[in-house]
């Protein structure tokens, strides 16, 4: 999405533009909340706990007849609010990844998450780029794809972080331009080549941001594609199968298409949601909106898990580790796999993940935890 327009500009664009259909309200649950038109809202302009309210999902855009789009509207309001100090964006630097103490850096090393055996950073022509969540809270995952990765690429680097879209997202623009450049520098100096993503929000986020690079971005799986030993069939072919369609995918559906011709490969019987690909729901994650607004998070997270227990299917995946973890979650729900541990016939139980991510912050070593990661704050303003 473009994180550079301006609220004002967006703001009248659906002023004067927006019919009233009322299409995306009735698609979305924090827009119902709200109960007002786009066009009103606009012509007030959002207000901050409404804009950190929106997951930022583009479903809005999807329905949308006109192809407005309400999204950056409250993405607008967002960075707006940070540059007008209408909110305290400092108290949320617990995840901003340009921070050497995170709550994702202190999980690794609190668990001794190391890739040093995974050639991390080296100057190499191809790099495998995990995500700083799979990183974090799939590195089982992380380390058994990067060496079904080195099988084909002799010469293969992990590169260890995160792509910056957090910070776009939270309305730091002048931080996440200036990661985006630090992150495009690194990899220009390592000489890439081809990039290998696994999480749908770096692929299209380094997708803008390496547009002008020779650098090839391909995700890990059309990679997978060409490993006879990745397609043959599962072990547990015929299990059923729901795939829940991460929201940076919903436009292109690039990840979507090669997913699911991927588990019929393996033969997964696949049993679709009511809303899929280019209709899918929010799982709750999305605009960071379960540190702003949890109740409405969880609301949508059950909603999700809902849609897939209606499908019949076995098991509920998706291509988005954040979403796994959502899903994980909700007790008496489908069994969630990250559609990766199906293709390598790796199963991975995530609740005990998010169980073991909470109690790094219990009790009185949970503390000293949350003192480190929120004392050492950036010397950078945050805007």
């Amino acid at each position: 999405m473009n994180f550079s327009v301006s609220l004002t500009e967006t703001c009248e664009n659906l002023q004067q533009n927006c019919a009233n259909c009322g299409a995306c309200i009735e698609q979305c649950t924090m827009l119902q909340g709200i109960g007002e038109e786009i066009s009103a809202i606009a012509a007030r302009q959002p207000s901050v706990a409404e804009a950190f309210s929106c997951s930022l999902c583009g479903l809005c855009e999807t329905v949308c007849p006109l192809n407005l789009s309400p999204r950056e509207m409250f993405a607008a309001k967002r960075a707006s609010a940070v540059e007008q100090k209408e909110i305290a964006i400092e108290d949320y630097r617990y995840m901003f990844p340009d921070r050497p103490n995170n709550t994702m850096s202190i999980y690794r090393e609190l668990n001794n998450i190391t890739y040093a055996d995974c050639h991390p950073n080296e100057k190499l022509p191809v790099a495998f780029f995990p995500g700083c969540t799979m990183l974090t809270y799939g590195s089982e995952l992380t380390r058994k794809l990067y060496y079904v990765l080195k099988q084909r690429y002799e010469q293969l680097t992990l590169l260890p972080d995160c792509c910056g879209l957090p910070l776009c997202q939270l309305g730091l623009r002048s931080k996440g331009n200036n990661f985006a450049a630090n992150l495009k520098e690194k990899m220009q100096s390592l000489e890439i080549r081809e990039l290998i993503l696994t999480c749908p929000n770096c692929y299209y986020r380094l997708r803008g941001v390496l547009a002008d690079t020779a650098i090839q971005l391909k995700t890990i799986y059309e990679v997978l594609a060409a490993n006879k030993a990745v397609t043959g069939l599962a072990q547990e072919a015929g299990l059923k199968v729901t795939v829940h369609d991460s929201c940076p995918d919903r436009k292109e559906r690039i990840f979507a298409e090669q997913v699911r011709k991927a588990l019929a490969q393996k033969g997964y019987e696949l049993k679709e949601m009511a809303n899929c690909k280019e209709s899918t729901l929010c799982c709750g994650s999305g605009g960071h909106i379960s540190h702003f607004r949890p109740e409405l998070a969880q609301e949508m997270t059950r909603a999700r898990v809902a849609q897939a227990k209606e499908t019949g299917a076995d098991i509920l995946a998706a291509y988005c580790l954040a979403c796994v973890l959502n899903f994980a979650t909700v007790q008496d729900g489908v069994k969630t796999q990250h559609v990766l541990n199906l293709l390598l016939e790796f199963p991975q139980n995530y609740e005990d993940v998010k169980l073991k991510a909470r109690a790094m912050l219990d009790g009185p070593e949970g503390q000293k935890n949350w003192e480190r990661i929120m004392a050492e704050e950036s010397k950078d303003d945050c805007r």
